[in-house]
This record gives C-alpha cells, sequence and structure tokens, in this order.
C-alpha cells in the first residue's frame, strides 16, 4: 500500500509539472487557448468594417489605423481585388485608396472605382494622392466622381479633410459621363479621333467636340496636353 501511494503521488506531481510533455493539463490548457483564439478571430471576422484602406505604403496605413481613425474597424489592403471582396457588405465600408501606394496604372484604378460604383451607386470611396497639379486633380475627380484629398499635409488638416469632404465634393467638376470615359480609355490606347468615331459609329467631329469639352473641363489648353496627362496616368 505505501509502495502503491508513493506511485499514485508521483504521478500527481509528474502531471502538474509544465516541463512533462505526458501531462494531461497541458493539452488541456492549449486546447482551450486555441479555442479562445479561434472564437475572437471569427468574432473579427463577423464584425462589419467601418473604413477598408487600399494602399502599400505603411507608414499611411499606421497613421491612419492607429492615430487619426484608431476608433474605427479598418482593414488594410494591398490590392483592389482584395477590396472587392467588401462590397458584399451592409452597411458598406467607407473605401481610402492611395493612388501613389497601389501597384496598377491609376487609369486602371480609375476604371475600376467606376465599375465599383455602378454596382454599388452608394459607394463612398476617397482618393488620396501627392503632389498632382491642378489638371491631374480635376481629371481623377472627374474621372472618379470621388474626393481626392493631398496626402502631404499636417495631420489635423488631413483628418478635417477626410471627416469633412463636403467642401471637397462642391468644388469638383461635372462628372464624366461613359460614353466620355470610354473615349479617354480609347486615346490611352492609342486609338485615334478617327478610329474612336469608327467604332462608336458616330460624325468624326462629335468625338473632336467631346474631346474638346473634356479639355476644358479639366483645364487644359489642347489635345496634345490631354493625350500627355493620360500618358502619364497609364505608366
Amino acid at each position: 500500500m505505501y509502495i502503491a501511494a508513493r506511485k499514485r503521488r508521483y504521478r500527481r506531481i509528474s502531471n502538474g509539472n509544465p516541463a512533462n510533455s505526458h501531462g494531461t493539463t497541458v493539452p488541456l490548457v492549449f486546447d482551450r487557448l486555441e479555442f479562445l483564439q479561434l472564437q475572437i478571430h471569427a468574432k473579427h471576422l463577423g464584425e462589419s468594417l467601418d473604413m477598408v484602406l487600399v494602399t502599400n505604403d505603411s507608414y499611411l496605413s499606421l497613421a491612419l489605423t492607429q492615430y487619426l481613425f484608431k476608433h474605427q474597424r479598418t482593414r488594410v489592403c494591398t490590392l483592389l481585388t482584395e477590396m472587392e471582396n467588401f462590397l458584399v457588405q451592409s452597411p458598406l465600408p467607407k473605401i481610402l485608396i492611395d493612388l501613389d501606394g497601389v501597384n496598377e496604372p491609376i487609369i486602371h484604378i480609375l476604371d475600376t472605382t467606376r465599375r465599383w460604383q455602378k454596382t454599388c451607386p452608394r459607394l463612398n470611396i476617397t482618393l488620396l494622392t501627392a503632389c498632382r497639379c491642378t489638371h491631374t486633380t480635376n481629371l481623377l475627380k472627374a474621372a472618379s466622381s470621388s474626393p481626392v484629398v493631398e496626402r502631404r499635409q499636417a495631420v489635423s488638416e488631413l483628418r478635417h479633410l477626410l471627416v469633412h469632404k463636403k467642401n471637397l465634393r462642391e468644388c469638383s467638376p461635372v462628372p464624366l459621363s461613359n460614353r466620355e470615359w470610354h473615349i479617354l480609355l480609347k486615346v490611352t490606347e492609342g486609338d485615334s479621333l478617327k478610329t474612336i468615331a469608327t467604332s462608336l459609329k458616330k460624325p468624326y467631329h462629335y468625338v473632336v467636340y467631346t474631346v474638346g469639352k473634356i479639355n476644358a473641363r479639366i483645364g487644359l489648353d489642347n489635345n496634345k496636353a490631354l493625350i500627355h496627362l493620360l500618358n502619364k496616368l497609364s505608366l
């Protein structure tokens, strides 16, 4: 009996020792921790996001998620295709797209945002950019129908512009129609105005007049300046 009691005591000490890999309590503890981690992860997945930031700039994402909007549920994506997964969320999250921090031509980003807005008309998109001239900014606003915010400024000013975007919308040019945007895409691809007129089954002077209206809207003097601007945005 004395020997049996010593064996039982030895088993209790061995099972309670954290260094003992054969103890019965250690797997139970880790199973419980893993279960809690899965619960927390599932809870975060179930929560709707307040904002989605699309950028590869770690400094910008840190400033926005940990300082400016630290009380909002924010997800950082590096690709536009990742962002599309959140378009089914209700309510839709706010979207911030860093044009200088996404590895895609800006003209493609604008085309993607226009496609999103067709399927989700109430989508709230803001474009962040750095050191753009007035003509480029006007084209970005007209093509996307979204506010364009300069990212290189004081934190307080940046926060004010991102929160209060009403003034930015008021000074935006008239949005480009689908026909006007289609013509610009064809010009970007290198098509001549005559070729575009033939593909649209429209008179040549109609395309010339449409391009002239676009130039006047964004503040350009001639078609050559427009082609140069589109080439810069397609790189």
